[in-house]
C-alpha cells in the first residue's frame, strides 16, 4: 500500500499527466462546438435537415410492395416502369413488421442478427409512440454522447503515454537503483507501477464520459432515452456510453500492457512513448488488412489485431471472422494475462546496474 501511495504521490506532482486530462477535456469540448455550429449552418440553410427515419418500402403500380432487389431490377431494365414505382418510408411498426418479413425470408445467421437489432430499434419507437429522425448534419446530443464524442481513442493514447513513461522514467532519471534498495520486492514495485496505470485509465475512462455527456447538451436531443440507431439496435444514449466506456477500458488496458511492457524493456522515456503509440496505431491500420487474409485462414482471426475493432463491435458493426464480443473479450484478458507476465519475468531479470 505505501509503494502505491508513493506512486500515486508522484504522479500527482507531475503536471503533465492533469494536463493531458485537460487536454481530453478540450478535445471533446472542441469536437462538440464543431458539430454545433455544423448543424446550425445546415438548419439554416435547409430547414430542421432533419427527415423520418424507417424502412424503404417500394409499390408497383398494383400497389403491391417489391422487394428492393426487384426494385433494382426494374430500374435498371425498364426505366418507363420504374416511374410507376412509389416509395415510401413505413413508420416504425410497419416498419418492425416488414422486418419480421425480412428476417424469416434470410437464412444467414449475421443478417438475421443485423434485422433483428432493427427490430428491436424499431420496436422501442412503435411502443412509445414516436418517430425516429435521420439528421442531415451531424449527430445530436445523444448520438454525441452515445459514441463518447469519438475521442476514445484520444483517451487511450494518454494511458499509453503514462504506462510507457512509468518505468522508463525511472531508469532515465537513475532512481531505478534507489528505488529497488526499498524493502520491497521487484514484483511489488512493478505492480504498484501497474496498479496506478489502471487507476489512470479508471479516472480517464470517466473523465472522457463525463465531458461528453456535459458538452453533448450544447447540441440538443430528442431524447437521450430512445435508441440511438438501427445498427445498435434498442440501446439508447445512456446505455451506448456506458457499453462503449466499457469496450474501450478492455482496450485501454490492453494497449496500456503493451506501452508497459516496452517501459520495462527500455531506457528511454521517449523510446517508450514512441514505441506505445505506435503499436496503438499500426495496430488499428494492420487490422483494417487483416480480413482479407482471415477470409483465407481463419485462424488468423485470434491476432490481437482482429481484436482492436472491439468499439467497432459496440457500435453494432462486426469484427472479421465473426467472433461475439465476449470472444474478443476474454482474448484479450488472455492476451494482456500473457503480456504482463512477461514483463514481471524481464523486469525481475533485468541488470539496473546497467541502466
Amino acid at each position: 500500500m505505501n509503494l502505491i501511495k508513493n506512486e500515486w504521490q508522484k504522479l500527482l506532482l507531475r503536471k503533465s499527466s492533469w494536463i493531458m486530462q485537460l487536454v481530453l477535456v478540450l478535445m471533446v469540448f472542441l469536437m462538440a462546438l464543431l458539430l454545433f455550429f455544423v448543424n446550425k449552418t445546415i438548419n439554416t440553410s435547409e430547414g430542421s435537415g432533419e427527415a423520418p427515419r424507417g424502412v424503404t418500402q417500394h409499390f408497383d403500380a398494383s400497389g403491391q410492395p417489391i422487394s428492393e432487389d426487384q426494385y433494382n431490377s426494374i430500374a435498371k431494365n425498364d426505366s418507363e416502369k420504374a416511374k410507376q414505382i412509389q416509395t415510401k418510408v413505413l413508420s416504425p411498426k410497419d416498419s418492425v413488421a416488414a422486418l419480421k418479413m425480412q428476417k424469416k425470408a434470410v437464412t444467414d445467421k449475421q443478417t438475421k442478427e443485423e434485422l433483428q437489432r432493427q427490430i428491436d430499434y424499431y420496436q422501442v419507437y412503435a411502443d412509445k409512440g414516436k418517430t425516429p429522425l435521420e439528421s442531415a448534419g451531424g449527430p445530436d446530443g445523444a448520438q454525441f454522447f452515445g459514441s463518447l464524442a469519438q475521442e476514445a481513442s484520444i483517451a487511450t493514447i494518454l494511458v499509453v503515454i503514462i504506462a510507457s513513461t512509468i518505468v522508463a522514467s525511472e531508469f532515465s532519471g537513475g532512481t531505478i537503483k534507489l528505488l529497488l534498495t526499498r524493502p520491497y520486492s521487484r514484483s511489488q514495485v512493478l505492480a504498484s507501477k501497474l496498479i496506478i496505470c489502471i487507476i489512470y485509465a479508471v479516472i480517464s475512462s470517466i473523465v472522457l464520459f463525463v465531458s461528453s455527456l456535459l458538452f453533448s447538451l450544447m447540441l440538443g436531443s430528442e431524447s437521450y432515452s430512445l435508441p440511438l440507431a438501427p445498427s445498435t439496435g434498442a440501446l439508447n444514449a445512456y446505455e451506448m456510453a456506458l457499453k462503449l466506456t466499457g469496450t474501450n477500458f478492455v482496450l485501454m488496458l490492453t494497449f496500456l500492457s503493451i506501452a508497459f511492457l516496452f517501459s520495462s524493456v527500455v531506457r528511454s522515456q521517449a523510446l517508450a512513448v514512441g514505441v506505445g503509440i505506435g503499436a496503438l496505431f499500426s495496430g488499428n491500420i494492420i487490422a483494417t488488412f487483416l480480413p482479407l487474409a482471415i477470409a483465407k485462414y481463419d485462424w488468423l482471426k485470434w491476432l490481437i489485431f482482429n481484436l482492436f475493432q472491439l468499439n467497432s463491435m459496440a457500435l453494432g458493426n462486426e469484427v472479421a471472422g465473426g467472433l461475439a464480443m465476449w470472444q474478443v473479450i476474454l482474448t484479450l484478458f488472455a492476451y494482456i494475462i500473457v503480456i504482463l507476465g512477461f514483463t514481471f519475468y524481464i523486469f525481475k531479470k533485468r541488470d539496473v546496474a546497467l541502466s
